[in-house]
């Protein structure tokens, strides 16, 4: 059953009757509101009783009610057919389920309600959701990690940070902390350190500290690790007998210099009565951490990797001599 406009401005546009309660008036609290000066500020009022029957009830009105030209004094049962009028707005009651252009479904204060309760409880439900996995999800990802890592070694702290946590679910961290006593690199060298990073980039912050790495190919320590985006930076420290251990053993190598630009050292050794030397440069080169020839013609076309991996391109190399340490400083990005 709806109520269909039959003059005025609003002219065919309908009203659906919904279960419940439909209130009639000039203010914006009714479920049907008509700004009529004629109109009282709640006017009248449509229920539907058990029987499903339409019950229109005038509610005290200035101007009255109108059931086919009569005042309504008591209520009255509506059938379908009859003509209403309300201040200077006329309708027509229809009984059928014709759908109307312009159709406007006003639903009851009783749907409303029940409407908001749902909608409430919703929202409660997902607050509960967000707190439960602001307490649960670093703590699940922190173990995770550390899980991961402890292959390669003994991880003294993990530490994760996500707001909302919910974002863990896609590796989304704000901040990554991890600390390790040691960390051995699988044979090979340098992909696992790659796939750590790899692991972690989703994070917007890491900050990764390593007392001692041993990366197959070469030993350093105090590594520390920072990530801010795809940003990286890294700072360790590689002795003289760390490098010593790296090359053949009838290779003898002195330093002679540390700069922003990379590590330049003398390498001499000897076999079968035969001895040479040469001044090799360790750069950042291609993305890559390479040694080659101090020297610009032979540099350019020999070179052996010390570090490369696709996912990680290093953009710079310095050093500072200590004594017999040098103090190394990498920046890169992650790719």
């Amino acid at each position: 059953m709806r109520l269909i406009f039959t003059s005025g401005s609003r002219e065919g546009q309908a009203v659906a009757l919904d279960d419940g309660r439909l209130t009639i008036g000039r203010d914006d609290d009714n479920d049907l509101q008509i700004t009529d000066e004629k109109v009282s500020r709640h006017h009248a009022e449509i229920t539907r009783e058990n029987g499903g029957s339409a019950v229109l009830r005038d509610l005290g009105s200035r101007n009255g009610t109108f059931v086919d030209e009569v005042r309504l004094d008591e209520p009255r049962v509506l059938n379908g057919g009859e003509e209403l009028r309300i201040g200077a707005h006329e309708m027509r009651v229809e009984a059928d389920e014709r759908v109307y252009a312009g159709e406007q479904r006003v639903p009851s204060r009783e749907r409303r309600s029940r409407r908001m309760l749902i909608a409430g409880a919703v929202a409660a439900g997902l607050l509960v959701l967000l707190v439960l996995a602001q307490l649960f999800l670093p703590g699940l990802a922190e173990d995770r990690l550390r899980s991961e890592l402890e292959r390669y070694g003994r991880v003294d702290r993990v530490h994760v940070e996500a707001f909302p946590a919910v974002t863990l679910l896609w590796k989304h961290a704000d901040r990554v902390e991890v600390t390790m006593a040691s960390y051995r690199s699988d044979p090979g060298g340098q992909g696992s350190l790659a796939d750590f990073l790899s692991d972690t980039r989703a994070a917007r912050e890491l900050d990764a500290r390593v007392a001692f790495l041993d990366a197959d190919l070469v030993t350093l320590h105090d590594v520390r690790l920072t990530k801010d985006g795809d940003a990286l930076t890294a700072k360790a420290t590689l002795t003289q007998a760390d490098l010593r251990a790296a090359l053949p053993g009838f290779v003898n190598v002195r330093p002679v210099r540390a700069a922003g630009d990379g590590i330049v050292v003398r390498a001499g050794g000897g076999a079968f009565g035969q001895t040479a030397t040469a001044r090799l440069r360790i750069v950042a080169k291609d993305g890559r951490i390479v040694v080659q020839p101090d020297n610009a013609l032979l540099g350019s076309f020999v070179s052996i990797n010390v570090f490369k991996d696709p996912r990680v391109s290093v953009d710079s190399l310095a050093a500072d001599l200590h004594g017999d340490r040098y103090v190394l400083t990498a920046r890169g990005h992650l790719r």
